[in-house]
């Protein structure tokens, strides 16, 4: 897939099983999606830290989609 994680790209590295889950999501999956997909590709001991990951993107959404409007990212 030529999808890329944004902002999860040393993640994807590590765990690339994650791909298919930006690619849902980026495809307009919702954040839950995103949350049980990553919860079936990711060991156990990484949900907690997908569950921040997730939040964290959710929290930033706002500054993200600004960024975008204005230029900065794609």
């Amino acid at each position: 897939m030529d999808n890329v994680c944004t902002g999860f790209q040393l993640v994807e590295w590590i765990f690339p099983t994650i791909n298919s889950c930006c690619a849902v999501h980026d495809l307009g999956g919702t954040d839950g999606n995103l949350l049980d997909c990553l919860q079936t590709v990711l060991p156990t001991w990484a949900w907690a830290p997908a569950g921040a990951a997730v939040a964290v993107m959710i929290a930033f959404r706002p500054v993200y989609n600004l960024g975008q409007r204005r230029g900065w990212w794609k």
